[in-house]
C-alpha cells in the first residue's frame, strides 16, 4: 500500500483519547491530518474496519499496517499515522490532545533513562 499526500498537513498531533489508545494499543497515537481530498492511494486500496458509525480505520491489506483514519468529527480530513509516513522524522506534533485521558505516566519518560539495555 502506497500513498502520496499533496498539500500540507492541516496539524500534526499527539492524541490520548482512550479510543486512540484501545485502537492502537499504545500509550497514545501522533497524527498527522491531512486533507482527504489531498490523500491519493498510489498502489492497493486499503482495507476499511468501522469502529463506529462515526469512525473508521484503514490499514493495509498486505501487513495490517494502520495507514489512516477517517472521523465524521473530522470531517474532510484523513487522520494519518506518523509510522506509516516514509519521513516521520520530518514531522514534529504540534500539541497533545485529549490530555484529560493521558497516562500519568507519559510525562514523565522525557526525565528517565532507559534501563534495558538496546531500547533508548
Amino acid at each position: 500500500m502506497r500513498f502520496v499526500v499533496h498539500g500540507q498537513p492541516k496539524s500534526v498531533v499527539n492524541c490520548h483519547c482512550n479510543l486512540c489508545r484501545s485502537l492502537n494499543g499504545s500509550a497514545y497515537s501522533t497524527y498527522v491530518a491531512v486533507a482527504e481530498d489531498e490523500l491519493e492511494l498510489t498502489k492497493g486500496e486499503p482495507r476499511t474496519f468501522a469502529i463506529s458509525e462515526d469512525v473508521s480505520k484503514q490499514f493495509c491489506d498486505s501487513c495490517g499496517s494502520p495507514l489512516y483514519n477517517t472521523n465524521s468529527v473530522y470531517r474532510g480530513l484523513a487522520i494519518l499515522h506518523l509510522g506509516a509516513l516514509d519521513n516521520p522524522r520530518a514531522w514534529t506534533p504540534q500539541a497533545n490532545i485529549y490530555c484529560e485521558s493521558q497516562l500519568d505516566w507519559v510525562e514523565k519518560l522525557d526525565q528517565q533513562k532507559s534501563l534495558v539495555q538496546g531500547f533508548g
